[in-house]
This record gives structure tokens, C-alpha cells and sequence, in this order.
């Protein structure tokens, strides 16, 4: 039998993975934080917050990357075999989690380019649309850790 692609680095390709997840979360979080404070005209971060936006970028296309590397190992050994056979709603809901991941790829690559484009305090019609893609890039974001730590308890059940 041939081996799966990476399947011998599996492990700490998942722990990549996970670890550059965690630094995304923080960078997206704190990034709404002090978009969020633009609305209420408090603009002195605004160097950080656009370090924020560059770093959340940056380390959404490593997670990305990351994922896709993994993905073949996770095809045969987790999805056909474990939740194609015994849970397929398992499977809908992680092609769900990764649709949404290509698009907030999408979405955040728009989103850094808006910003490195516009200064927010002197620019403040932007902030509408600003604001919101970054309120729905959290949302992208939490859900895809919320439904893949779902799946992972399943798999160790």
C-alpha cells in the first residue's frame, strides 16, 4: 500500500496547523478591537491596527496552507474513513467550515488591501465598509474553530 502524501509528518503539520491558528485568533480579535474603536472616534493605534491587518493576512495564508497540506491525510484517514462511513452530516459540516475558509481568504485579502489604501481618520466613509468585513471575518473565523474543534472531539470519541 502507498502512502498518503505527508502522512509521516501529519502530526506536526496538525500542530502547525493549530499553533498558527492560535496566533491568527489573536490577531483578528485584537484587530476588531481597535477597528471597533474607530467608530467611536478613538484612532491613536491605528499603526497597530494596520499591523494587525498585515499579520492576520499573513498568518490566515500559512493556516491556509497548512490545512491544505494535511488535507490528504485527513481525506483518507479521518474523513473515509471515519466520518464518510459513520457520520456523512460530520463531512457536510467540514465542507461547510472550508467554503467559508476560501472565502474569508477572499474576503481578508480585500480586506488588507482596503486598509493599507486608506488612513481610517481621515477617511471616515470607509469605516462602513470597513467595520462590518471585519466584524464578518471574526465571524468566519470563530466559526471555522468552533466547527473544527467539533469535528476533532468527534474523531476522538
Amino acid at each position: 500500500m502507498q502512502g498518503i502524501f505527508l502522512e509521516s509528518v501529519y502530526k506536526f503539520l496538525l500542530l502547525v496547523h493549530l499553533f498558527l491558528t492560535f496566533l491568527l485568533v489573536g490577531c483578528m480579535s485584537h484587530n476588531l478591537l481597535l477597528v471597533w474603536g474607530y467608530l467611536s472616534g478613538r484612532f491613536a493605534r491605528k499603526k497597530r491596527e494596520l499591523s494587525y491587518a498585515r499579520l492576520s493576512f499573513w498568518t490566515y495564508l500559512l493556516v491556509f496552507v497548512s490545512g491544505a497540506l494535511i488535507y490528504p491525510y485527513f481525506r483518507v484517514r479521518v474523513r473515509h474513513e471515519y466520518l464518510d462511513a459513520a457520520l456523512p452530516w460530520a463531512t457536510g459540516l467540514f465542507e461547510v467550515k472550508e467554503h467559508w475558509g476560501a472565502v474569508g481568504l477572499a474576503l481578508l485579502g480585500c480586506y488588507y488591501l482596503l486598509r493599507r489604501a486608506f488612513d481610517p481618520e481621515t477617511e471616515k466613509e470607509k469605516l462602513y465598509f470597513y467595520v462590518p468585513l471585519c466584524l464578518l471575518l471574526n465571524v468566519i473565523l470563530w466559526y471555522k474553530i468552533v466547527v473544527g474543534c467539533y469535528l476533532t472531539i468527534l474523531k476522538g470519541y
